[in-house]
């Protein structure tokens, strides 16, 4: 049955790539200057969301079929994207999603119930693994005849989706709890999965080879649950190195010490790899003095070494609050006296190493 579904799916992405041949000039105001592939699909995103659809793209290193996989990463929404080449050398992208106000209310409704299912765990994995398990004990993997089953609509209202569906569900139920995850897929668009970062290391869920076929009601695998990529090489293969170019460009480095100390219960859960280059709040800093008993600085604006007045920023803040639990005090480590205390979970602690 996934195998017939799967010829169906190359069709289906096939249709959704549509190339164009043409010879007249392009207008100069479609002009980006970008000059990477994760560049050009942040352009086209902007653009988009502006409300037009089309960017011209002079530099010979931008590939249509490697933006249209960064587009599908970072939005939930199943679109397509069409190419006009021109004499010159030039190409031009137009990005459109079908059927927008319908994908939307699907994607609503897709946030809602990962914010549900997410909200009795404390840890990022803990919610990540509710959330992959709602999905699946809620979903039937097959196809209803429409590119429905290719949308968050489809897993989350209809309860019927192939891979694309799970995926892009989801990437909208985390989104809902408050987790960054992003959408991956093969070079010949025929399977879809996740993937996330966690403390820097870069994870894949699939959603779709965790649901039982013939389906098994309330029982969810969890066999490609936070597999890492050698893992996943076994079964599934896919651009690694665009999606880890991908991958860094969501998320900062110090965006890892920001997980460690929200497993730890030291950070709002609230804060998204987003806010890293965030400037910090003083309040947040002097909580945080008093949580561990130091003074990790006395406040959030200090001189950099060109005598320019800045404000730490939340990578920043935590990244101090996470090697200050390192340290010291009377022969233990910091942390040790906020276990017995209870104020961080043992076992997110014991995870960490300490």
């Amino acid at each position: 049955m996934r195998k017939g579904i799967k010829w169906i799916l190359v069709l289906l992405a096939a249709a959704a790539l549509v190339l164009v041949f043409r010879w007249k000039a392009p207008k100069q105001e479609e002009v980006s200057l970008a000059q990477t592939n994760v560049e050009a699909a942040a352009e086209l995103l902007e653009v988009y969301a502006e409300g037009r659809d089309t960017l011209l793209f002079y530099h010979q290193d931008i590939d249509e079929k490697q933006v249209y996989h960064l587009l599908q990463a970072q939005q939930p929404y199943y679109a397509t994207l069409s190419t006009a080449s021109f004499q010159n050398g030039s190409l031009q992208l137009t990005y459109e999603i079908p059927r927008k106000e319908m994908q939307q209310k699907g994607i609503e409704a897709a946030r809602k119930a990962g914010a549900h299912a997410a909200a009795d765990e404390y840890s990022i994995e803990g919610k990540l693994k509710a959330i992959h398990h709602a999905l699946i004990r809620s979903c039937v993997y097959g196809q209803t005849g429409e590119d429905r089953a290719q949308m968050a609509a489809g897993a989350i209202e209809d309860g019927v989706a192939v891979c694309g569906g799970y995926a892009r569900a989801f990437c909208a139920m985390c989104d809902g709890a408050g987790l960054d995850v992003y959408y991956v897929e093969d070079d010949d668009m025929t399977h879809a999965w996740n993937a996330v970062r966690l403390y820097g290391e870069t994870y894949f869920i699939d959603c779709t080879y965790d649901d039982p076929v013939p389906d098994q009601g309330q029982r969810a695998g969890d066999a490609y649950f936070m597999l890492t990529a050698e893992q996943l090489k076994e079964t599934h293969t896919w651009n690694e190195a665009l999606y880890e170019d991908f991958l860094d460009s969501r998320y900062p480095e110090q965006f890892a010490y920001i997980q460690r100390m929200q497993d730890l219960q030291l950070a709002a859960p609230a804060l998204r790899a987003a806010d890293t280059d965030t400037a910090a709040e003083q309040k947040e800093l002097n909580r945080l003095n008093e949580t561990l008993g130091t003074t990790l600085a006395e406040s959030v604006v200090y001189t950099d070494e060109n005598g320019q007045e800045v404000c730490m920023t939340y990578g920043e803040l935590y990244q101090k609050g996470y090697e200050a639990l390192w340290d010291e005090v009377d022969g233990r480590r910091r942390i040790e006296d906020l276990i017995d205390r209870y104020i961080v979970p043992p076992l997110a602690a014991r995870s960490m190493g300490f």
